[in-house]
């Protein structure tokens, strides 16, 4: 991870680089990691010392009032454990049903909504994301090549992270970052402005704007909004009752986030751009989403295929990142939001997988350990 620091008077702007994203916040420079927690944890059925002990390991340094839902996948069956950290305390509470911003994780349902679109009404992902509007894009060509919403899925598309102008007219708003690009400002983008960096498909580049332009482009398409597509191709689908881009829908579920110091600090609103990062949900609902990922559906087998090579260890398909595990493959994704941080793996090969989320900040100088306990907890399983 790479953080890049811009003085400005007395205030900080960070730009936080993950495979999350480009994420913008203004705050000051204090940013103290919290002493770690006593550890009041306990063993459960799924959960045995060594799991537990490491769950212990990456959350002990997280602020007062953070909470972490984690579910494990085995086949079909799955093993609930959530945490809560009371002044100096980690306490093991059940939480699986409470819900949390999943951030970036809502790539994943967006390019599930993609693979739906080739299968079910004919989608060529392969065409130029021009011949799928109505309004002009400013430009979509670079070197001969024209972006597709197969780059938007894979990150391939050579557009920037974020519109042009986004982050500088949010700085003094920085809680409304993305609330504050509403559709008019987008579409005057996608018109006068959007244009690829680069050559399309020819590197992986991350882009919120080009998720944002798919759940665009099929909102257009269909005639229909983002929350609609996502409840009646996806989340009815898989039985998945407690997940929307409506924080008001689920309000008595969702988990307030939290900031560095672990005080309520509001969540991001997207007028726009939804498909990066507007999904509320919870460990139940996501492990229901896994063991979809176990069966011959025909959309989830599509979207899992790789589309572009990063290196000889890891890929990109619709929406996922792919890593090489020995014989086996790893879809994964995570996600950072204000006051939220999220984490899912799955393998299909194997059967198992995992979900990790809280209301961790994205900008708690150890948001990171969210990844690392996913990961640990996948490859003990």
């Amino acid at each position: 991870m790479k953080t890049f620091f811009i003085i400005l008077g007395s205030l900080v702007a960070l730009f936080i680089i993950t495979i999350t994203g480009v994420f913008f916040y203004i705050k000051s420079s204090n940013s103290k990691v919290s002493d770690p927690a006593i550890s009041n944890l306990i063993t459960i059925d799924g959960f045995d010392t060594t799991k537990v002990d490491s769950i212990y390991k990456y959350s002990k340094h997280f602020p007062n009032h953070s909470q972490i839902a984690i579910g494990i996948i085995k086949g079909d069956s799955i093993s609930y454990y959530g945490i809560l950290r009371d002044t100096d305390t980690l306490h093991t509470i059940s939480n699986k049903d409470s819900v949390f911003q999943i951030g970036s994780i809502t790539k994943v349902f967006n390019s599930t909504l993609l693979a739906d679109f080739i299968i079910n009404e004919n989608i060529d992902p392969k065409k130029p994301i021009q011949e799928h509007l109505d309004i002009p894009l400013n430009s979509i060509e670079k070197e001969g090549s024209f972006i597709t919403l197969e780059n938007l899925s894979n990150h391939t598309s050579g557009l920037p992270r974020l519109p042009d102008g986004m982050l500088a007219s949010s700085m003094l708003d920085p809680d409304k970052v993305y609330e504050n690009f509403t559709e008019d400002n987008f579409e005057d983008y996608l018109k006068n402005k959007m244009q690829p960096i680069t050559k399309p498909g020819s590197k992986m580049a991350y882009s919120n704007l080009g998720a944002g332009l798919i759940s665009y482009t099929l909102s257009k398409i269909s005639n229909k909004k983002f929350e609609e597509l996502l409840q009646n191709r996806i989340f009815q689908k898989y039985n998945m009752k407690n997940s929307s881009t409506l924080r008001e829908n689920i309000s008595n579920l969702v988990v307030k986030g939290r900031d560095n110091q672990g005080n309520i600090t509001p969540s991001w609103k997207f007028s726009s751009m939804r498909g990066a990062g507007a999904i509320y949900s919870n460990v139940e609902d996501l492990s229901k989403f896994i063991i979809a990922n176990f069966s011959n559906d025909t959309v989830l087998g599509l979207q899992r295929k790789p589309t572009f090579e990063i290196n000889p260890e890891r890929s990109v398909g619709l929406g996922w990142m792919i890593d090489k595990k020995n014989d086996a493959k790893w879809y994964w994704h995570n996600g950072a939001t204000q006051g939220y941080r999220s984490c899912m793996i799955l393998d299909t090969k194997n059967k198992k997988g995992v979900v990790v989320l809280s209301n961790i900040n994205a900008f708690y100088p150890e948001h990171q350990k969210i990844d690392k306990l996913c990961f640990k907890l996948m490859s003990v399983l």
